[in-house]
């Protein structure tokens, strides 16, 4: 009976780490741009209907660079002149929401943004490998039970 239970565990284990690798872009996205716009929500003294505009763009921003990213991993060239565009989209659709003091500062601190961005997912791929350490030291131990 627990040889069982440990191996149907098992089994939806698998089957909702998979589902969760296929929506990995998704969540980095959405991580990504919820800590880009918090920051230049605080930063740009947004009123709330810019804070929206703000976090739609971003998201839909971090949605592109993310599968750029993940598409053309290990060609940093072609990822920085594909990311390039998207940024240089995002700066005007910036311009039709921000006042003209908001976006003067925000273009200002672009490559601040750039770096504050690249430090976040960063910090997301470490606790990602993390993770996925202490996952399998856990299915090891599963493994494990179930022989004895």
């Amino acid at each position: 009976m627990k040889k069982l239970l440990a191996i149907t565990f098992m089994v939806f284990g698998t089957v909702f780490g998979a589902f969760a690798t296929g929506n990995n872009v998704t969540v980095v996205a959405e991580k990504r741009a919820n800590h880009l716009s918090e920051q230049m929500i605080r930063e740009l003294r947004l009123n709330n209907y810019q804070a929206n505009k703000v976090r739609e763009i971003n998201l839909d921003v971090a949605a592109q660079i993310t599968e750029i990213e993940q598409k053309h991993a290990g060609n940093e060239q072609l990822i920085a002149e594909k990311c390039k565009d998207v940024l240089a989209v995002r700066d005007l659709e910036f311009e039709d929401i921000l006042s003209t003091v908001q976006y003067n500062d925000y273009f200002g601190d672009r490559k601040m943004y750039s770096k504050v961005d690249r430090e976040f997912v960063s910090t997301l791929s470490e606790q990602d490998s993390q993770n996925m350490a202490t996952n399998e030291k856990a299915d090891k131990n599963v493994i494990a039970s179930n022989a004895n």
